[in-house]
């Protein structure tokens, strides 16, 4: 089947592409660097063990922490020609329709971008029950998108999950976000615990918190970290840390948490218990470990 690439238009027509990273700077962290707790753990304890690259043990005497500190790559996507692609029409066993049309289509991957959206899929499944039988999309590759992850084959926009007709769970904001309000605190809890396992493996997972363009869908790419490095929350990340808040407001009930961009003491505050209670030992910005204990017990939750 021929694909159909994303046609995603904001209202005043501009035509989608690579997601900005808003106000934040372009200097990448090192790859090894202690978080707050970790050089709280370091002054105390004196100990700090690198074990390889981008990991780290956080600790002393009978505890020991392991951080793994994935080092952002800041690559730049090259736009490639299909042929140079997997193509798929299924994700995972549901099958890929067009959002636009509703039509089951083909979609066009790299083959590490692949591995990704079926493990995402895959966990997504065993932690909430839930059984699509379609995943809705704009877009995957597109042809012609220079400076875009959709270009290189290595972005894809989810814009629902379905089963039998029905949505299981919809990133379409601009469909929902006026409904009544016990509807939309429903569809908000079930936006976020999707975002949660986006999050799990995609570096960058961008949402209609960013602007009116994604408001229709959720986009995913790997820039930061590369195809195959995991993911981990950077403390200066505004994306990041926005849907961290608003998983703790949607899916924890939060209040007190403001979306700000920044993670301050209300969000860590509510972050470490959310992790304490469900067995973990890290603090959000743990490295990997840290950035898992939050998303998995969120996306369990909802």
């Amino acid at each position: 089947m021929p694909n159909r690439p994303s046609p995603i238009r904001s209202r005043a027509g501009s035509p989608p592409s690579r997601p900005r990273q808003p106000r934040e700077p372009g200097h990448a962290e090192a790859p090894l660097k202690l978080t707050r707790r970790g050089m709280l753990t370091f002054g105390v304890l004196g100990a700090a063990t690198v074990l390889g690259a981008g990991t780290a043990v956080l600790g002393g005497g009978d505890t020991a922490v392991p951080v793994t500190m994935t080092p952002e790559v800041h690559a730049s996507p090259v736009a490639v020609e299909s042929t140079e692609l997997q193509t798929h029409t299924k994700v995972g066993g549901a099958a890929y329709v067009y959002e636009v049309d509703g039509q089951p289509t083909a979609y066009y991957v790299t083959t590490a971008f692949r591995t990704r959206l079926e493990r995402w899929y895959a966990t997504h499944l065993k932690e909430t029950g839930q059984r699509p039988d379609e995943v809705r999309s704009f877009g995957a590759w597109t042809p012609g998108a220079e400076g875009s992850w959709h270009g290189s084959g290595e972005a894809f926009d989810v814009a629902r999950l379905r089963a039998k007709g029905k949505d299981l769970v919809s990133a379409r904001y601009d469909k929902w976000r006026d409904d009544t309000a016990a509807e939309v605190r429903t569809r908000l809890r079930l936006y976020w615990q999707l975002a949660a396992g986006l999050h799990l493996e995609f570096a960058d997972v961008v949402t209609y918190l960013y602007d009116s363009n994604h408001s229709n869908h959720i986009h995913v790419d790997t820039g930061r970290f590369g195809p195959t490095g995991a993911p981990r929350l950077i403390p200066r990340s505004e994306v990041q840390v926005q849907a961290v808040q608003a998983m703790c407001r949607h899916v924890w009930g939060r209040a007190g948490v403001e979306i700000t961009g920044h993670l301050d003491t209300a969000t860590r505050d509510a972050t470490a218990k959310v992790i304490a209670d469900h067995g973990g030992q890290h603090a959000i910005d743990d490295g990997v470990e840290g950035w898992r204990a939050f998303l998995l017990p969120t996306l369990r939750a909802a």
